[in-house]
């Protein structure tokens, strides 16, 4: 009983270690091996009792969605993809230790423990650091998914439980077939991903089209207006004395708005969904009479965030800015966003006035259904946000300093 428990437990940490490396999920090491010791007792004791291992795995899903809290579908379709990837590596290795060793038991160990080194090493010089997210996927082909790669652990499970001489008898052939059917379903995610993607990607593209053709209006209505500008500036030189026109020329640049320079300067701005969102939060602020400030490198969020993402992560930081801006009792109406690049991290900042502080629960502002407002339908904004900077191992600081609340979101891009 202890040879499996010792088998199980590492065997365990490799499922989660690579669970969680695959998924981007950040490691907290104290999560991971109380999940390790929870669910190797379970499964050795789930051995000890002569249980199917249909019940281990079911175990294990459970386990995992209770620690990592995640969407069952992909919890299961992760935890398969796992499973078959450590079932591949055990038989690679197998293929070349049992020729040497022939205790069962002492082999297993080891090979284990070749794989957990194995793991730990790729890891750390980021050479699992493969993009696993499902979430985007649609549910049918979620499904889909699934079921084949359920179907083809089972069935090697179910060779390996009650015909073993099977698969022991025949390593190599074993090893190669898996690794067809894991490497063939990687690359066909992969293609899907590709494809809903870049059907993402046309899709905001086209929508905000529509308001990149309103910034090229905008732009050439003030191109127009310059000939006005000019005219009235030489109508104040030749009708005021000398004196008198510098007064004037200033009074009527004081009058000019603001925000010309604001929307001139969107065409410095190379992503469109960037440039779309900050136009809009510019016509917002507008007439709210909002003091709205913006200043975006390029280059900064597209290799990290997809279209959508950028897109979920600004708008909800911005409407959740303005829904406390536009309060009667806020009185500094100020906005700044700040996308940059620094000493390795790319940044997203945000920074806007609050009227209250002490509304403000910071421990529980990322939780789902959190809000402010008092509104059911309310609080998800930020939920989502920090679900789309934790699936690329990003952070969020928060700081609350002379009635402003600042967003820090940062990625790491080392």
């Amino acid at each position: 009983m202890l040879n499996n428990f010792i088998i199980n437990s590492i065997d365990t940490f490799n499922i989660l270690y690579l669970y969680t490396t695959l998924t981007k999920r950040n490691n907290n090491i104290l999560k991971l091996l109380l999940g390790v010791l929870f669910i190797s007792i379970l499964v050795t004791i789930t051995e000890e009792l002569g249980f199917d291992f249909i019940v281990i795995y079911i175990i294990n899903i459970i386990m995992i969605k209770f620690i990592y809290k995640e969407n069952l579908k992909e919890i299961t379709l992760n935890f398969f993809l796992v499973a078959l990837i450590d079932i591949t590596l055990q038989l690679m290795l197998s293929l070349a230790i049992n020729r040497f060793i022939y205790n069962y038991a002492l082999e297993s160990i080891i090979v284990e423990v070749i794989i957990l080194i194995l793991i730990l090493i790729l890891s750390k010089l980021n050479l699992l650091n493969i993009d696993i997210n499902f979430k985007i996927i649609n549910n049918s082909i979620l499904i889909c998914l699934i079921l084949i790669f359920s179907v083809y652990s089972i069935v090697f499970k179910f060779i390996w439980s009650y015909k073993k001489i099977i698969i022991l008898n025949n390593l190599f052939f074993d090893f190669l077939i898996i690794d067809v059917l894991v490497i063939s379903q990687i690359l066909i995610y992969m293609y899907l991903i590709k494809l809903i993607k870049e059907k993402e990607k046309f899709k905001i593209s086209s929508e905000y089209n529509t308001v990149i053709n309103e910034i090229i209006e905008e732009i050439k209505r003030r191109q127009h207006d310059f000939s006005n500008y000019k005219n009235t500036i030489k109508g104040i030189v030749e009708v005021l004395d000398e004196k008198e026109i510098k007064p004037a020329i200033i009074n009527y640049m004081k009058d000019e708005d603001m925000s010309d320079n604001n929307i001139n300067n969107l065409i410095y701005i190379d992503n469109i969904v960037i440039k779309s969102i900050i136009y809009r939060n510019i016509c917002r602020s507008k007439q709210y009479n909002i003091n709205f400030k913006y200043e975006i490198e390029n280059n900064v969020l597209e290799n990290i965030l997809s279209y959508y993402e950028i897109s979920n992560l600004l708008s909800n930081l911005l409407n959740n800015a303005f829904d406390e801006i536009i309060k009667n009792k806020c009185n500094k109406k100020n906005i700044d966003i700040k996308i940059f690049s620094e000493i390795n991290q790319s940044h997203l900042i945000i920074k806007n006035q609050i009227v209250n502080h002490n509304n403000i629960d910071l421990n529980k502002i990322f939780k789902k259904g959190y809000s402010t407002k008092g509104n059911d339908k309310r609080g998800y904004g930020l939920y989502n946000v920090q679900e789309i900077v934790n699936s690329h191992k990003g952070h969020i600081k928060i700081n609350i300093e002379s009635e402003e609340i600042i967003f820090d979101i940062c990625f790491n891009n080392s």
